[in-house]
């Protein structure tokens, strides 16, 4: 693989058709989601902390983590399809010379619930490695909390903990190797569920598969993406420095004066902020498109070389 080309011309993608930086600030966007998760009732007055929450106050806060929660749900939707539609609008570029939101988009969500599907599938040896994790933890803090107050019992705890650390190191280790393997599946999965058409369960047998056979120039690829991502970094850190450095200014000015931070300090602190967050989401974006663009480009090269598919059951 010629991992120049590759890298030149998916910047050539990214930089000639900025329409899909939309998609690519999307992606970025669902992939930070959360939700909220209230476990107490808001009935009546209610203790936090020490202090009576009323009703009223409770009900808000429960409304407000409703909405998050809905929000969070929509912007991870949003995510998936954006996804889905980077690949596409890079695939239209490279056959039809051409690609647009609306078309990239309408791909994406027409896709949308076999790269749920892969994202499913990618998700569940993770899940199922934490939750053993758990109950190792839960195994060991046990005997732990019971020999806290007895000296005699810390033989026993040490004889529960020792071990656990013994094999919880390799665990960890593992579990991060798993990670970065199943995510790169995912990548390649996702690719083949909009480039070939394939279903989520043969999207993701593909995955595994163009992986095993091209395991050489995915670890390249990692490492260059590690290279730049040190070298955005440094610059990240640069810009912040540079951009900052006038409200640093400021506020060391107000400490000296032993002023109080008025509209004269707090405007352009917030003025800064907005534009380092404006800034911040198109870097985002550039670099989200980029990286989707090089991965599909990679992987058009790659399946050229590999066989062809099952056909989907």
């Amino acid at each position: 693989m010629d991992f120049g080309k590759v890298l030149s011309r998916a910047w050539q993608i990214t930089w000639r058709w900025k329409i899909l930086w939309v998609l690519g600030f999307l992606v970025s966007l669902g992939s930070g989601g959360g939700g909220g998760n209230p476990s107490y009732s808001a009935g009546r007055g209610e203790r936090l902390g020490g202090f009576e929450v009323p009703p009223e106050v409770g009900g808000f806060i429960i409304a407000v983590a409703c909405l998050l929660f809905v929000v969070a749900i929509i912007l991870w939707v949003v995510s998936v399809i954006a996804r889905g539609g980077l690949i596409a609008g890079v695939q239209q570029v490279e056959d039809e010379g051409a690609t647009s939101f609306g078309q990239a988009w309408r791909v994406g969500v027409s896709r949308f619930w076999t790269l749920f599907g892969v994202g499913v599938l990618a998700a569940i040896p993770m899940i199922v490695a934490v939750l053993v994790g758990l109950v190792v933890a839960l195994a060991v803090l046990v005997p732990l909390s019971i020999a806290a107050g007895d000296l005699e019992e810390w033989a026993v705890a040490a004889g529960v903990l020792l071990p656990a650390l013994v094999c919880g190191i390799p665990f960890a280790c593992l579990l991060v190797i798993a990670g970065i393997v199943l995510r790169q599946i995912r990548i390649y999965a996702e690719r083949a569920a909009v480039l070939e058409g394939l279903g989520w369960t043969d999207a993701f047998a593909r995955g595994w598969q163009v992986l095993k056979e091209n395991l050489g120039p995915t670890v390249v690829l990692w490492l260059i993406f590690l290279v730049i991502g040190f070298v955005l970094a440094a610059v990240v850190m640069i810009g912040l420095l540079i951009v900052g450095a006038p409200f640093l200014g400021l506020l060391l000015a107000a400490a000296f004066v032993e002023a109080e931070a008025g509209a004269w300090l707090l405007a352009p602190m917030a003025c800064g902020g907005l534009l380092a967050v404006l800034l911040g989401a198109v870097f985002g974006s550039i670099v989200e498109t980029f990286k989707s663009a090089t991965w599909t480009l990679a992987y058009r090269e790659m399946i050229e070389l590999a066989p062809e598919p099952a056909a989907e059951k």
